[in-house]
């Protein structure tokens, strides 16, 4: 009986593949012989951008969050990007956008619907000196498939319809001990295909 045995280098087990005893019992194992496709689902590189500083927008447009983006270069088209995200932000008698943005194209937004604001994310908080002090977090994931093996940035937009919107501190801001300073953070994952 014809067999294939594989053996460790050094003092490990074996492992054997044998043909069926007759021709009755025939089977066909066919395994691909190009592409990554034992490391399908596997991680095969992370980068994380983390923002321990303030930004403040008063834009209606969205505006990029500064020093809130990340860039990862998958190695092959066919693989996924895991995009986590963190972020804690504030603002006061307005609403406010957040949008995660992939180079130049928003992903994971709503549908198109008349006058509406397509975005990741949308709040509303009124006019009130007793909310001046109302952290919020913006916090998620999405597994995007970018298609490419150039370099690709990806990055979070802010908006707000009047006012100002805050990143990583409270519309309030008073210096005092019971005032955070806080973080965000974008962390990449590429996923083989």
């Amino acid at each position: 009986m014809s067999s294939i045995k594989l053996t460790a280098d050094s003092g490990g087990g074996t492992f054997e593949i044998k043909a069926p005893s007759s021709s009755g019992n025939t089977r066909v194992l066919t395994l691909p012989d190009t592409g990554n496709y034992i490391l399908g689902g596997r991680i095969l590189q992370v980068v994380q951008t983390t923002k321990t500083d303030t930004f403040s927008t008063s834009s209606t447009s969205f505006t990029d969050v500064t020093g809130l983006s990340a860039s990862i270069t998958p190695s092959s088209s066919s693989n996924k990007v895991l995009f986590l995200y963190t972020t804690n932000y504030s603002h006061k008698a307005s609403y406010v956008h957040l949008r995660l943005v992939r180079g130049s194209t928003s992903i994971l937004i709503g549908d198109a619907s008349s006058n509406r604001t397509r975005a990741t994310f949308g709040a509303w908080l009124p006019n009130s000196t007793d909310i001046e002090y109302e952290g919020n977090v913006f916090s998620g994931s999405y597994l995007d498939s970018p298609s490419t093996t150039s370099a690709t940035t990806y990055k979070i937009q802010m908006r707000v319809t009047a006012n100002s919107g805050y990143l990583n501190f409270l519309q309030g801001n008073d210096d005092n001990a019971y005032t955070p300073v806080m973080a965000s953070s974008i962390v990449l994952l590429e996923v083989a295909g």
